[in-house]
């Protein structure tokens, strides 16, 4: 018979006593020291340097997470981290960026495990910048697009400017000011397309003003941005927007402001100016040799003109002189024929006048028997016409006797006398007829008047009255 194996009690351990023994075994694999850790910035609380900083930090492969945890930044570290960054502080610490940054890994028993951070390291983000910037710029020269750009001509005079850029900055001031304010007035017209210039919208922003501003089909498109950082000037080394200004219909110009390296939209675009300053100077230069020159070919054409107008003037004079000797010919040429001609009129003057005299009279006579002519036809005419018309005004009044005998016959007729000698009477109250035989009241006397004459009659009863 076999004896049944009897084993121990499991220990069993407090939800305490994991997390201690979590956080000792995390502090002796650690010993306190600090980790660079690379993740990306998926949310961040307000205050740095004045109050505690939280973040929500990720890593993301093939757009899903793998890891993720949170990031504690001290007020003191905050403030450390916002002296080392300076004004590149919000474009770092935000969310959406990638950063490096130095922390120590800490497991508390009631907030697990969290990442102290005491600084960031600006070289890693320098860096991607750099291989992001050669990476653009890799696909870039892969199209072709690095002299799109630079093959469109440019007007001689470009009047029509567009500037892309944030309206209130230096920058932009400097580069309208220096364009507008210009001494000699040049006809530049500028419109302005609004854009930010930095932050992790500003490559999207700037492109869709440089779209739309390439629309309204400007001479020239300027590009300014008031200078910056690196990491402010890294939206133009974004490849949407440069492959937007390697392949816009109008030269583009970039002003960034930069100091020493080349940003891609600088490479892209048909000329890169160091400053927004520089861009204006050079587009108003254009203006100021244009000048030059209209000045020198005027004083050129004012010289020729006055050449021109000795020679003329020369030319006038000997013309002058030749039309004042063929004058004096053509006058004398022209004082003979008259001489002659007056000498031919008075031999054939006579004879003209005395031949227009007869066809005169002969004229005169044939007017007057015309006219005899005309003044019978009229007058039988008239007589004709009068004849008509009294036929007609005899023969209208004999239609008219006709038509008043009728009437008088009908007016007769209808005469109350001839209607009483047919043997009707009236019957009168006074002066009034009486048309109704219950107009007549019993006992009354009423007039009955006859063709010869009325008597009295009165009325004894009336069935038709009524009461």
């Amino acid at each position: 018979m076999q004896t049944p194996i009897t084993s121990s009690p499991s220990k069993v351990y407090s939800l305490t006593q994991v997390a201690q023994s979590i956080r000792l075994t995390l502090e002796r694999a650690t010993a306190n020291r600090s980790w660079l850790v690379k993740a990306e910035i998926l949310k961040i609380s307000e205050g740095l340097g004045q109050k505690t900083v939280y973040l929500d930090l990720v890593e993301e492969q093939g757009g899903r997470q793998t890891a993720k945890m949170r990031g504690v930044i001290w007020p003191q570290n905050g403030a450390e981290i916002s002296t080392e960054l300076g004004e590149d502080t919000s474009n770092i610490l935000k969310a959406g960026s990638e950063v490096v940054f130095s922390a120590r890994i800490q497991f508390h028993e009631r907030f697990g495990l969290s990442l102290f951070i005491d600084r960031v390291d600006l070289r890693h983000m320098l860096g991607e910048m750099e291989r992001r910037k050669q990476a653009t710029l890799a696909k870039l020269k892969k199209l072709g697009a690095l002299d799109w750009n630079k093959r469109i001509p440019l007007s001689s005079l470009p009047c029509k400017v567009a500037i892309v850029g944030s309206p209130g900055t230096s920058g932009f001031r400097d580069f309208v000011t220096k364009t507008i304010g210009h001494p000699r007035q040049f006809n530049i017209q500028i419109e302005v397309f609004a854009s930010s210039v930095q932050g992790a919208n500003a490559p999207e922003h700037l492109k869709n003003a440089l779209l739309e501003a390439q629309a309204r089909e400007p001479d020239l498109i300027v590009l300014v941005r008031g200078g910056g950082s690196k990491l402010d000037l890294d939206a133009f080394n974004d490849f949407g927007l440069c492959e937007a200004i390697a392949g816009c219909t109008v030269p583009v110009w970039t002003g960034i402001g930069h100091e020493s390296d080349l940003v891609v939209a600088d490479l892209v675009a048909q000329r890169a100016l160091k400053t927004p300053t520089d861009a204006a100077v050079a587009l108003t230069d254009a203006f100021e040799e244009a000048a030059y020159e209209l000045e020198l070919m005027t004083q050129k054409m004012e010289r020729r003109f006055k050449l021109w107008n000795q020679e003329q003037q020369a030319l006038l004079n000997q013309n002058w002189k030749t039309l004042e000797w063929a004058g004096k010919n053509i006058l004398a040429q022209r004082q003979m024929e008259v001489n002659a001609f007056q000498k031919m009129l008075s031999i054939q003057g006579f004879l003209l006048i005395d031949r227009q005299r007869r066809s005169m009279l002969e004229f005169e006579r044939r007017c007057m028997r015309s006219g005899q002519q005309f003044i019978e036809i009229v007058r039988r005419e008239l007589q004709n016409d009068g004849r008509r018309i009294h036929q007609a005004t005899h023969q209208q009044l004999q239609r008219k006797r006709v038509e008043l005998n009728g009437n008088q016959s009908v007016i007769r007729s209808l005469d109350p006398s001839q209607t009483l000698k047919r043997g009707f009477m009236l019957l009168k109250r006074a002066d009034a007829l009486l048309t109704k035989t219950s107009e007549a009241k019993t006992g009354e006397v009423l007039q009955l008047e006859g063709y010869d004459g009325s008597i009295p009659v009165r009325i004894e009863g009336n069935p038709n009255q009524v009461d």
